[in-house]
């Protein structure tokens, strides 16, 4: 028998090479599985290299214009919230729903994100100045929460004022993250760049910055460093917290008072995988129970990574990589669904029918006396938007 001693990975053509990096979704949930990460001598780095890979198909090819669009998120959130009301219908419109697919590739089946009509920067630049806190602290409020879901950051603020902090809200946008996984190295330096510019000086007045995003959160702490490779990189990037960790320190400090008892209820709490390979610990979980939530913890991955998610080719994949942590969802008889990532959250409510709120949401709510619950809605599931393609 002749044993062949070539290097089974050049058996694998270049369709194969595609596919496998095509397929990675970037949770990074390899890094706490694999023993051969940094810091051991192999250095193996997956995400990063299929990560390399999009980013030498998008200088031999060009950027395609689904990834344009998807990583355009300032501009094109800026227009859409202009239109709020339009740009939601159309979101729901079949005929729309088809041409996207067509013609940029997002699924048809997809729920997308609605679009505010008043975005948190603007609701921010109008709001009334407070009384001045004892510890400072700059809000990082990522694209998505800025324009999609703008009450995050609405209870971020409130929540973080309880607890005696000082809050400013810099110029800020699209930390990149959304370009990076489109190839678009060069668009993804830039915006680090400004954002480093304009979080530098509130990290040099001793403020943390604090970000709702999971996925904000890992790429200001772990890529700005190489993004931009300066000192001041590296400064803002040692500033960066996730909300919830930060939340939970002041709590633990006694500086949060607790909500009212049973406000918080029985909660199904997910744990984003961007969080999870950031080994601070499950802190928006630990944050529920600190104010009396009865959590039960979902650490099975969505499969929405974002863009990954949209994409029309890979979206029944992705539903059946959420099937796991829907089903967790569901047995836990929850009152209300958590999760520390929205679009996340926005996976499991197209799984389940249950709307889901980051955890901090969750708290502020339960200060006003208005406790969120997530009852099943008649909201659409995949495959349900009419004229869906079945799954």
């Amino acid at each position: 028998m002749t044993v062949s001693t070539e290097n089974p990975v050049n058996l694998l053509g270049d369709e194969d090479h595609r596919r496998v990096v095509e397929l990675c979704y970037e949770c990074k949930l390899c890094f706490p599985k694999c023993p051969y990460v940094p810091p051991h001598e192999f250095a193996v780095d997956f995400p990063k290299l299929m990560l390399r890979a999009k980013m030498l198909w998008a200088k031999d090819e060009g950027i395609a214009l689904r990834e344009r669009f998807l990583g355009a998120t300032d501009l094109v959130g800026s227009v859409m919230t202009k239109i709020a009301p339009l740009a939601n219908a159309a979101a729901h419109n079949a005929f729309n729903r088809m041409l996207m697919d067509k013609t940029i590739g997002i699924a048809r089946e997809r729920q997308l994100p609605t679009y505010a009509e008043e975005t948190f920067a603007t609701w921010w630049a109008r709001r009334a100045p407070v009384a001045s806190g004892e510890t400072p602290v700059a809000l990082f409020a990522t694209c998505y929460v800025n324009y999609n879901d703008p009450a995050i950051a609405k209870a971020a603020v409130d929540v973080l004022e309880r607890a005696g902090c000082d809050v400013e809200c810099p110029e800020q946008v699209c930390c990149g993250m959304p370009k990076i996984d489109g190839g678009d190295l060069e668009g993804a330096r830039t915006l680090a760049r400004r954002n480093v510019e304009s979080l530098l000086p509130s990290v040099r007045a001793g403020r943390k910055i604090v970000t709702p995003g999971p996925s904000c959160t890992l790429m200001l702490r772990t890529e700005y460093p190489e993004l931009v490779p300066t000192a001041e990189g590296r400064e803002v990037a040692a500033a960066v917290m996730d909300l919830s960790d930060f939340v939970l320190q002041q709590a633990r400090a006694k500086k949060l008072p607790k909500p009212p008892p049973g406000a918080v209820g029985k909660v199904a709490f997910h744990v984003a995988c961007h969080n999870r390979v950031q080994n601070f610990g499950y802190r928006g979980r630990d944050l529920l129970k600190w104010a009396g939530g009865d959590v039960t913890l979902v650490d099975r991955c969505c499969g929405m990574d974002g863009t990954w998610g949209m994409k029309s080719e890979f979206f029944a994949d992705s539903l059946k990589v959420a099937e796991a942590a829907a089903q967790r969802v569901e047995s836990a008889e929850p009152e209300v669904v958590s999760s520390d990532c929205p679009l996340a959250g926005l996976q499991l409510k197209q799984k389940t029918g249950r709307p889901s709120y980051h955890p901090v949401r969750i708290l502020s709510a339960a200060y006003a006396g208005e406790p969120l619950r997530s009852p099943r809605t008649d909201n659409p599931k995949q495959g349900d938007l009419p004229g869906a393609k079945p799954t």
